[in-house]
């Protein structure tokens, strides 16, 4: 169960049955009035993720309002999707990197420079492919989506179709593989949280994520 409160997300583990959660939305509204305080009720969502996550469920209140039942719910630049896994979706990513791209593409008869256009897709486009992906699953399915951005840009700088010229070229401007650069960002991300006093609770919330 997902769990959007304007500004703060709360994730209740699927396996915990639904008066686990009203139990904690009650908690949630009694410490609001014990510290004045209010939520925004209109911002305010839910959204089931588990095995049942497309079967009606019991309505949740919050502050005296029903929350709505979403199937995605976008938090941090991040579009979480109701599925049976913890699922996100990239479609906007990808959607910003082209859009990104094809501007950068545009101004390229004035540089005249297909190395130049390359280096500012490094610099500009990659990051929102990159974007928490040191703390996302990733699928295979989602790394070959990402990976195709790249391909694909490539080959329009190139003017190249063949998908082994394309491996080659991305090779030679030193695009490192997707799989390769996500897996160092997780273990940067990893050794940042053993830093951490409390990392032991935001490892188990981590693994549970990966591992599900």
């Amino acid at each position: 169960m997902y769990i959007h409160m304007h500004n703060s997300a709360y994730l209740q583990p699927f396996i915990s049955t639904i008066v686990v959660v009203l139990c904690n939305i009650q908690v949630c509204d009694t410490s609001a009035v014990e510290y004045n305080v209010t939520f925004h009720t209109v911002k305010s969502v839910a959204m089931r993720i588990g095995p049942r996550f497309n079967v009606t469920c019991a309505p949740l209140m919050l502050d005296d309002m029903y929350l709505k039942y979403l199937e995605s719910v976008k938090y941090l630049r991040v579009i979480v999707s109701a599925a049976k896994y913890f699922k996100y979706s990239v479609e906007h990513i990808r959607m910003r990197f082209y859009r990104l791209f094809n501007s950068l593409y545009a101004k390229k008869r004035s540089a005249n420079s297909e190395l130049l256009t390359v280096e500012l897709m490094k610099s500009y486009c990659m990051p929102f492919i990159l974007y928490a992906t040191e703390a996302l699953p990733l699928s295979n399915r989602i790394i070959y989506m990402l990976h195709n951005c790249v391909s694909t840009g490539t080959a329009k700088v190139f003017s190249v179709t063949h998908r082994d010229i394309i491996m080659s070229v991305t090779q030679l401007m030193n695009f490192r593989r997707l799989t390769e650069i996500i897996e160092r960002r997780k273990q940067k991300f990893i050794d940042r949280l053993l830093q951490l006093d409390f990392f032991t609770v935001v490892l188990k919330v981590y693994s549970a994520n990966v591992f599900l």
